[in-house]
């Protein structure tokens, strides 16, 4: 696997949470239709580069994902 890559993958890890796939091929093709990867784009795109979209993906959602404060709900039910 690619340094960099696997850098970034064991960022993302945390062991509380992580459970042992039982289909992990097919998880890795969910996980890329998900977020917009299609089958066609998969029979072009090596493996590496479906984990690299795949990895930042993950990061801008992380980035972008907010805790919604008291004011946030009170606005929304207000």
């Amino acid at each position: 696997m690619d340094q960099d890559v696997s850098r970034e993958f064991d960022k993302l890890k945390e062991p509380e949470t992580e459970q042992e796939e039982i289909f992990p091929e097919h998880e890795f093709v969910a996980s890329c239709l998900r977020v917009g990867i299609s089958i066609s784009d998969l029979e072009k795109l090596t493996y590496m580069d479906c984990i690299k979209i795949l990895l930042t993906f993950i990061g801008q959602n992380q980035e972008t994902t907010k805790t919604a404060t008291q004011e946030d709900i009170d606005k929304l039910l207000g």
